[in-house]
């Protein structure tokens, strides 16, 4: 019973800490991420707006080559470049996010190496302009795809990654800080992972033998909610019930590692 109490203990820790120690530390976290917009934007023409043109360009790129080039909407059907898309920035997010993880803790290591600072901060911190960015892209993209309802729903798409990519983001900045041959390998993980999960196609274009094993991928689930909200495509409570568990079952682990290399990393950076 013990061990129950203090896993939930750590997994309400590990939720509402980061969120508390930005809220006590608003004016840091304000500036850090007008820093890290202006680290993004400084020295460029056309400065803000860059963020803003860099996954639009993204999107306009597979929009060519998928309806242009490849006529999949021709082919697979009218829905297929809205499917893409509402998938595809969503994945885009994602993978900025687990990428900038793993080098976490190097990339902010002036900021606490000899001074006090609260190093909870950090996941969150790296999730928010992405989100800020890949949101206000995806939120115009489903505006003139599908309209107001659905641009909506789309806004409920990036908080709810935030949340469930948390405990990926305690993890994946310790093994890349402790492992750096996990930093190199992230970028091709994603890719696989990408092709591993129905974004540049439908569930139903796998062979009928393969299509129960996507499941196995919780970003399938994901991708499949997120469909679901932004396009009223069906997905079943297991969608929701799979992820849910992994974040569940992760957050708490995933905190203690985080937590508890906190005194290491001077260290190693040192």
């Amino acid at each position: 019973m013990s061990v129950i109490k203090a896993y939930f203990r750590n997994v309400t820790d590990g939720l509402l800490t980061p969120f508390r120690s930005v809220y006590q530390n608003r004016s840091l976290y304000s500036i850090l991420v007008k820093r890290d917009m202006v680290n993004r934007t400084s020295g460029t023409v056309l400065g803000k707006l860059w963020p803003l043109v860099q996954p639009t360009l993204q999107v306009l790129g597979y929009w060519f080559l998928f309806d242009i080039v490849f006529a999949m909407r021709a082919n697979r059907g009218p829905d297929y470049l809205e499917y893409l898309l509402s998938g595809m920035v969503p994945w885009l997010c994602i993978a900025e996010i687990l990428t900038r993880s793993t080098m976490m803790f190097r990339e902010f290591s002036p900021l606490y190496r000899r001074n006090p600072f609260p190093l909870e901060i950090l996941p969150l911190l790296i999730m928010t302009i992405p989100c800020l960015v890949f949101g206000a892209v995806y939120f115009i993209l489903n505006l003139l795809l599908a309209g107001p309802e659905k641009a909506m729903f789309s806004l409920l798409v990036m908080p709810m990654l935030m949340l469930w990519l948390l405990p990926l983001c305690f993890l994946l900045p310790v093994l890349g800080l402790f492992i750096k041959d996990f930093t190199q390998a992230i970028p091709f993980l994603l890719m696989i992972t990408m092709f591993l999960t129905p974004i540049l196609y439908f569930p139903t274009m796998l062979p009928e033998g393969f299509r129960q094993f996507i499941w196995l991928n919780p970003f399938s689930d994901l991708m499949a909610v997120i469909h679901g909200l932004v396009q009223g495509s069906e997905y079943s409570w297991l969608n929701l019930c799979r992820p849910f568990l992994i974040w569940f079952l992760l957050l708490a682990p995933s905190w203690l590692v985080f937590r508890r290399s906190i005194p290491h990393i001077r260290e190693v950076l040192s």
